[in-house]
């Protein structure tokens, strides 16, 4: 029974704590604000404070040029991302595609894998380098465009298939955190309860178990 107590005791405090923190994590949604197919360029009312995420999707001709090409490494796409102050963000999107096994079939459309950055226009945006795409929070509110460089695009031709900007959105979750944070504490509280039985239950136990001996 002491044992039963001490372990259950245990098993309510981790899943306090479990709740603790699953209540501190925050889930982010990307919702989209934006699209543009085919077109170089796309444009939209940032605001201040907010992370967005631009995105391009390969058309199918960058698909067969990349195929034709037998390119085995990334290959660059050019990118300016222009603030309202006109201010220029420089970035390179990289894509790459496994190419086909063979000569009679379509290869798979190049997906954007990673970003490079240039020049940043640090007055106006913040920009995540570690994620996959070109990832930024607004530091300055307005008109942004992004423009794909036709010019430098040299491994392939046309425009991509779509550019999107994506809004990252944390949804209301207050009575669900609270619902998390009100369980967590009482786990914890019955947690340390329980736990506290089952010790002084066992120290009890040893005590007889010790005056049994010496008797």
């Amino acid at each position: 029974m002491r044992k039963a107590l001490l372990y259950s005791g245990l098993a309510i405090l981790s899943l306090g704590v479990a709740f603790l923190i699953a209540s501190s994590i925050k889930n982010v949604e990307q919702r989209r604000i934006g699209s543009s197919t085919a077109s170089w360029e796309i444009s939209a009312d940032l605001t201040k404070g907010t992370t967005y995420i631009f995105d391009i999707w390969a058309s199918t001709q960058w698909r067969d040029d990349f195929d034709l090409g037998a390119y085995e490494t990334e290959q660059p796409v050019d990118v300016v991302l222009v603030s309202p102050s006109g201010g220029e963000t420089r970035v390179q999107a990289f894509f790459i595609a496994p190419l086909p096994q063979s000569q009679y079939y379509k290869g798979t459309i190049p997906a954007f894998v990673y970003v490079e950055y240039g020049t940043v226009d640090s007055d106006s945006l913040d920009v995540d380098k570690s994620y996959r795409a070109v990832r930024f929070t607004v530091k300055q509110g307005g008109n942004y465009t992004a423009h794909v460089v036709e010019e430098t695009l040299n491994w392939t031709r046309g425009p991509p298939r779509q550019l999107i900007l994506y809004q990252e959105v944390i949804p209301d979750e207050s009575s669900y955190s609270v619902f998390l944070q009100g369980g967590g504490g009482v786990c914890l509280l019955a947690g340390v309860v329980v736990s506290g039985w089952g010790v002084k239950a066992t120290k009890k136990v040893r005590l007889r178990q010790k005056n049994r001996a010496t008797k």
